[in-house]
């Protein structure tokens, strides 16, 4: 009798287990396309310069790269606000007169770089378009700025000839810290039930002069400026 009773509580367990996980089943789960809340991380290659009225020579703008943590909250569809935390490598680099006109000489143009290794927080407005393509792609934006601090200034020289490229510390002849303005714009792609993958082309420019009024370069005026491709994928 205990078995039989064992037996038939088993099976009935198994059969309402069985019904409850056909119902969740049968509830679809909201894409990241939809829902108001959505994280992620977006990646950005990019050609960073300097701009400004005022320049200590003449630059050229030179790749670099980003990465970001972002939060979103959409509190309608087509509008909502995003933050997160960020790791750029970004800087110029500068042109010397090539007066040697030889291979090699230590005058030879676009070996003088400057690297600026910043943290950056974020804060935009994002815009959407109704989706299209059996809900798989939308149009998006992104319009905003936020804060950035650069925590390291290096100047390297390019030595082609041996490798044994020439560093130099210039914390105390750049800037400390920056506003930024960003705008993005492109495609946002349903990749799956739970991921979006954005595709974006973007431009930024920083507000702040980038050289110090105290150091080498004072008398000079400059602004980060940088776009290129922004790669996102949101949950």
């Amino acid at each position: 009798m205990k078995s039989l009773f064992l037996f038939l509580f088993l099976a009935t367990s198994l059969s309402l287990y069985g019904q409850e996980t056909t119902q969740k089943a049968a509830v679809p789960k909201v894409t990241s396309m939809s829902r108001p809340w959505i994280w992620g991380a977006h990646f950005q290659a990019a050609w960073n310069g300097v701009t400004g009225p005022q320049l200590p020579g003449n630059f050229f703008y030179k790749p670099g790269v980003a990465g970001a943590l972002l939060l979103e909250y959409y509190p309608w569809p087509w509008l909502g606000m995003g933050t997160g935390l960020g790791y750029t490598s970004r800087g110029p680099g500068k042109i010397n007169p090539d007066l040697d006109q030889s291979l090699g000489n230590p005058d030879s143009t676009y070996r003088e770089h400057y690297y600026f290794r910043t943290m950056d927080v974020p804060f935009y407005v994002a815009l959407r378009s109704p989706s299209f393509n059996q809900n798989r792609c939308r149009l998006s934006t992104r319009i905003g700025g936020g804060f950035s601090r650069n925590f390291k200034s290096t100047y390297m020289f390019h030595s082609v000839e041996d490798g044994f490229h020439d560093y130099k510390d210039m914390k105390d002849d750049f800037y400390k810290t920056d506003f930024f303005t960003h705008i993005s714009a492109g495609l946002d792609l349903n990749s799956g039930s739970q991921t979006m993958f954005q595709v974006h082309l973007y431009w930024q420019k920083g507000q702040k002069n980038i050289f110090r009024t105290d150091g080498v370069y004072n008398g000079f005026t400059g602004y980060n400026q940088a776009f290129g491709l922004q790669l996102s994928f949101f949950y």
